[in-house]
């Protein structure tokens, strides 16, 4: 029989396993070190905000982009 210790250590596991998984689909999308469009380095702070999301372009051109109707 699985005492107190044992079942809180496959908690933390399957914690464990669950955050590494979210982080390897985080990184699955593709992420540009500079704009596609206009070749202005991305800042790391809007990546880090798009975390699961693609980051190919600066705000201002994923901004005309939107606007123009081409959303990502």
């Amino acid at each position: 029989m699985a005492d107190a210790v044992d079942i809180a250590n496959d908690r933390i596991l399957d914690e464990l396993d669950r955050r590494l998984a979210n982080h390897a689909l985080a990184r699955e999308c593709p992420v540009a070190e500079q704009c596609e469009d206009c070749g202005v380095p991305i800042p790391f702070e809007r990546v880090q905000a798009l975390a699961k999301l693609p980051c190919l372009r600066c705000v201002d051109c994923q901004g005309y982009r939107e606007r123009q109707g081409g959303g990502r």
